[in-house]
């Protein structure tokens, strides 16, 4: 795994992102869903999208005897699709026409390899960085239930020509699992810059829904239906913006929910017709509605200022933007975005005296005992999500940011509680030594205090290498430089905090092997005594790192209430 992050995870200005792809990216859902979250929630970015996906489109060269014309294949246009786009980043994405929907053959394996590799070199001649996406699944159930497909799929091999895009081999997702896994090996040598799965994110999706229906219909079977393309632009925007969402927005099935979101794809749909007609293609079915690049970029500017224009945007002073309420376990509960970040409230249903809150800095509702004991007697909970931040420098400003918002819309008190579970702990230790003003307790709870024991693994523990380099990443971070830097350590702030007078309650498992308790919650402990600092450990014999908190929050709930403000 190569990671694209950057230090304190700062996403990149002014990029121009092209995507090249088969009729998946042609259709350019997942790209307009990361432009609408770009242009709603962060426009100073300006970042530039450009869909170059062709329909039918190979990177192998391979057809099968059914397709109504020789398919096209990327390497017809790839030299000029590169010199008039001019990327810095490129994305592929192809595999799912290139097994040609027959059983797996080695033959066409080797040429769907053979296809992508030669186009990864070429991309590397060209743009900064490339990134290669794995083949979608295919779900031969869709297929058989869509009106359009089910005669046609149930006839599969019995059809004159075989197999196809129309009646493709039933077990033709195993095909693509094998291509996707050779796709994931990329990125562990030069062949590119980040190799994204795909693949595993629909599948994983679509097997939940049909836990809940049987009969659930994933697109075609072939091309996924919009929560499909929302799956695929959530993956991106966290592996190449650093950016973790969960909630999927109401425009994204119904592009009539935001007053904004038609106009978005009126925009990507302008640009992705005239750029494709400009580069050229050999699909014989043309964009005959395509503008004169020239003119469609005229175009775009004016439907740019007019998203900007509609869409409203939030600030920390005024009411969040997508402001929604529902019920979590009884309690109202809001989700919102604070600087692009998903963010949520919940509300007792008496507020306490001077609004007391906790803020949960990782983890939301796991193991919330403590959490909803002191919903229950009028405390809020809050949360933003900044996953996979490891709560370096930029998450500290943004937890700041956060802050000042829920203070500000919801009223809470200027101070608040914060919790730290796992690596949440290095959220709120470095929070709390950054604005020691705001916290009036720490709860910590088998915290990461020393990113070098996890993830980096270099103590007791296994640590996780992934993460380790996304952490690095975000920290700007050599291993060695790592092993130095002991300011950047969560347990080097115990002096600042306890000169502060925060309390702490740090609650662990003596037999934690993912977070060891030793390297880390031991630690700090002695840290803080020697400080002087008020500190209270509650040691769990025999625990691992899970389960966290106690199943009895009483005395972790004791220890907020007399910490309220």
């Amino acid at each position: 795994m190569h990671t694209l992050f950057q230090t304190d995870s700062e996403i990149p200005q002014s990029k121009r992102i092209v995507f090249l792809g088969d009729s998946i990216t042609d259709n350019g859902l997942y790209i307009a869903l990361m432009e609408a979250y770009f242009l709603h929630h962060l426009p100073q970015q300006g970042l530039t999208f450009i869909n170059l996906g062709v329909s039918s489109e190979t990177a192998s060269g391979l057809s099968e005897a059914a397709h109504p014309w020789p398919r096209p294949c990327v390497h017809d246009r790839l030299e000029r699709a590169l010199r008039e786009s001019r990327p810095d980043w490129l994305v592929l994405c192809y595999g799912m026409n290139d097994g040609i929907y027959q059983p797996f053959s080695e033959e066409r394996f080797h040429a769907y390899r053979e296809g992508m590799l030669r186009a990864l070199r070429l991309g590397k001649q060209t743009a900064e960085k490339v990134i290669v996406l794995t083949p979608p699944p295919y779900d031969h159930r869709s297929k058989q239930l869509h009106p359009d497909y089910a005669g046609e799929a149930a006839a599969g091999a019995e059809t004159d020509k075989g197999f196809s895009w129309k009646s493709p081999d039933p077990g033709y997702n195993g095909v693509l699992r094998r291509y996707a896994n050779w796709v994931l090996t990329l990125a562990d040598g030069q062949e590119a810059d980040a190799a994204i799965n795909i693949h595993d994110p629909l599948a994983k999706d679509l097997e939940e829904l049909r836990n809940d229906n049987p009969d659930y219909i994933y697109g075609d079977g072939i091309h996924p239906n919009a929560r499909g393309h929302w799956i695929i632009a959530k993956t991106l925007l966290s592996r190449l913006f650093h950016v973790t969402l969960e909630r999927m927005p109401d425009y994204a099935a119904d592009p009539d929910a935001a007053s904004w979101f038609p106009a978005v794809l009126e925009r990507h749909r302008l640009l992705g017709a005239a750029w494709k007609e400009h580069v050229g293609h050999t699909n014989p079915n043309k964009a005959e509605e395509a503008l004169p690049l020239a003119d469609a970029l005229v175009r775009a500017d004016a439907l740019r200022e007019r998203i900007l224009g509609a869409a409203a945007f939030g600030s920390d002073a005024a009411i969040p933007a997508d402001l929604k309420t529902s019920d979590w376990n009884g309690y109202r509960r809001y989700d919102f975005y604070v600087g692009g970040r998903e963010a949520i409230v919940v509300e007792p249903k008496r507020p306490a005296s001077g609004k007391p809150w906790i803020w949960r800095a990782e983890f939301f509702d796991a193991f919330a005992y403590a959490d909803r004991a002191l919903l229950e007697q009028g405390w809020h909970i809050a949360y933003c999500r900044l996953s996979h931040m490891y709560g370096c420098p930029a998450a500290v400003r943004s937890m700041e940011s956060f802050r000042k918002c829920v203070t500000g819309v919801f009223g809470l008190a200027p101070r608040m509680s914060l919790f730290g579970f796992s690596r949440g702990g290095l959220y709120a230790v470095n929070y709390a030594a950054a604005y020691p003003q705001h916290v009036s307790a720490l709860y910590l709870d088998a915290p990461v205090l020393d990113i070098c024991s996890w993830p980096g693994g270099k103590g007791a523990g296994s640590g996780s290498p992934a993460q380790w380099e996304e952490c690095l990443a975000v920290y700007g971070l050599t291993e060695e430089k790592a092993a130095k830097e002991h300011a950047l350590k969560a347990l080097s702030h115990a002096g600042k905090l306890a000169a502060a007078d925060i309390p702490v309650l740090l609650i662990a498992g003596d037999a934690d092997t993912v977070v060891p308790y030793d390297e880390n919650g031991e630690r700090f402990e002695r840290l803080y005594r020697e400080a002087e600092g008020r500190i209270q450990v509650i040691v769990k014999p025999g625990i691992g790192h899970h389960p966290h908190s106690l199943e009895n929050p009483e005395p972790i709930v004791q220890f907020i209430r007399s910490h309220p403000f």
